[in-house]
């Protein structure tokens, strides 16, 4: 056994990420826990999310994670919308400039604090912005991006500069190489999910016991939540249709549908849960669950070796976990609760024969090790720093900071790239430079960065205001 070293000896992983749902956190903590449990004698890992750190722009935080529920409940075809305008490349570039010059100091002070051997990213936003802190002080961390979309993956996430792009299945693999990420920094490892998921080896008939069910009874696990539609809905027509299966519901952080479904009288066996801390062995307990389509709960079920019913999915982001899954013949889609009822009686009909087989398949798609893969990448990168990486032009770098091109030029790259589409990348990417090279100095870099910041905090003051008037209205 390796000597354990002293603290000011040991490597320090900083894990960057973001609560724009659960997702980002999820993997970073998972990291987190395997890093301590394979390395922790050699190594200290802390996860930070940015948004969180004092002087951090307040708008980004508001954008980024609190209005995201709101935004994808309220609006979800302007949510689809905007995710596949912003995937394109320009528009990309433009996303990454302006969070380079909102992030700067915020990054630039948590590098300074931390001291980083390597950093990880479990969320996109960051990646470019610190490319951006390592040129201005000329000092490169090792970086990685570790993806927390199964399939549809934004642009976002595929930096060119990283030194691992980790990704989780194939197609992501495949979008991170088109997107000019080297092939030999790419690696399927799939999505990292806590430890504790492969760690539950109990019978589920002993977990059953443990937690209070019923040891014999089918068994279906709900997981609902914020984003999760007609959970109320689904529990009670199974309950009415199908009383002899048992159910477990976990409401997540919705306090009301908690609430809600406490107070509900039930016909068959029923178990309510609000924020579940011992997910893995309530998923190992049930024979399948019902929930969203979502990157983290797709993987964790399927990392503990059960089916999926899918009843929504965020669209444009979350629609090629809907494919992943039933192509895998691990799980189906039904989108309405009388469509998910249907499914369970077919999934449990003729001594449970297609649940057999969905099982089966859910085992072979999952992946219980996917977090030690990326500790082990991540470990090897800290013992050997960073690789050199290429600084050939694309489209893309052309339009990045540090601010090498106006928001106006991207624009007009943007429409450009539309319009002329028989034009190559190539073509693009020259006379991108031609328009950079023509509004290029020193002085206009820190007169646009001033002159964005400000704009920025004065929408941010403007709206507040608004929001205290309507208040005393």
């Amino acid at each position: 056994m390796p000597e354990t070293l002293a603290p000011d000896d040991r490597k320090r992983i900083l894990i960057l990420t973001a609560d724009a749902g659960f997702g980002h956190r999820s993997a970073a903590l998972a990291i987190e826990a395997a890093m301590q449990e394979r390395y922790g004698d050699r190594c200290t890992a802390t996860v930070i999310n940015p948004l969180h750190e004092a002087g951090s722009p307040a708008i980004l935080k508001t954008a980024a994670e609190e209005h995201y529920d709101e935004w994808v409940q309220n609006a979800p075809g302007l949510y689809e919308l905007s995710y596949r305008v912003s995937d394109a490349i320009a528009a990309t570039a433009i996303i990454e400039q302006v969070s380079s010059v909102l992030l700067h100091n915020v990054l630039k002070g948590l590098l300074a604090r931390h001291e980083p051997d390597v950093v990880v990213s479990t969320y996109p936003f960051y990646l470019e912005p610190l490319n951006f802190v390592f040129d201005r002080v000329g000092k490169a961390v090792p970086l990685v991006s570790v993806i927390t979309d199964l399939v549809t993956v934004h642009t976002l996430w595929f930096n060119p500069r990283v030194d691992l792009c980790l990704v989780p299945t194939e197609q992501a693999r495949e979008k991170a190489l088109r997107s000019g990420v080297p092939a030999d920094r790419v690696y399927v490892t799939g999505l990292p999910v806590h430890p504790r998921f492969g760690a539950e080896t109990r019978p589920p008939t002993e977990i059953r016991a443990d937690l209070g069910w019923q040891r014999d009874l089918p068994t279906a696990l709900i997981v609902g939540g914020t984003r999760v539609a007609n959970v109320p809905q689904i529990a009670r027509l199974i309950d009415r249709a199908e009383p002899e299966v048992q159910l477990a519901i976990v409401t997540g952080g919705d306090e009301a549908l908690h609430a809600q479904l406490a107070a509900e009288t039930w016909r068959g066996e029923v178990h309510v849960y609000g924020f579940a801390k011992s997910m893995p062995a309530l998923i190992h307990a049930s024979d399948l669950v019902i929930t969203k389509a979502g990157g983290l709960i797709v993987s964790e079920t399927l990392a503990c070796g059960r089916p999926l019913i899918l009843c929504s999915a965020i669209s444009g982001q979350e629609t090629g976990n809907v494919e992943y899954v039933t192509s895998a013949g691990a799980g189906d889609w039904a989108p309405t609760p009388p469509e998910v009822l249907d499914c369970l009686r077919h999934w449990l009909a003729s001594n449970g024969k297609l649940l057999a087989e969905r099982t089966a398949n859910a085992r072979r798609a999952g992946r219980p090790q996917a977090v030690y893969n990326v500790v082990e990448l991540v470990w090897e990168l800290a013992e050997t720093g960073p690789r050199p990486i290429s600084r050939e032009l694309s489209l893309r770098s052309a339009a990045r900071l540090p601010l090498r091109a106006s928001a106006q030029v991207s624009r007009a790259i943007d429409r450009l790239e539309q319009e002329l589409r028989d034009v190559t990348d190539a073509e693009l990417t020259r006379l991108a430079m031609w328009c950079i090279s023509q509004i290029e100095t020193e002085a206009d870099l820190e007169r646009i960065a001033e002159a964005l910041s400000e704009r920025i905090s004065e929408s941010a003051k403007l709206r507040i205001g608004e929001s205290a008037s309507q208040q005393i209205g």
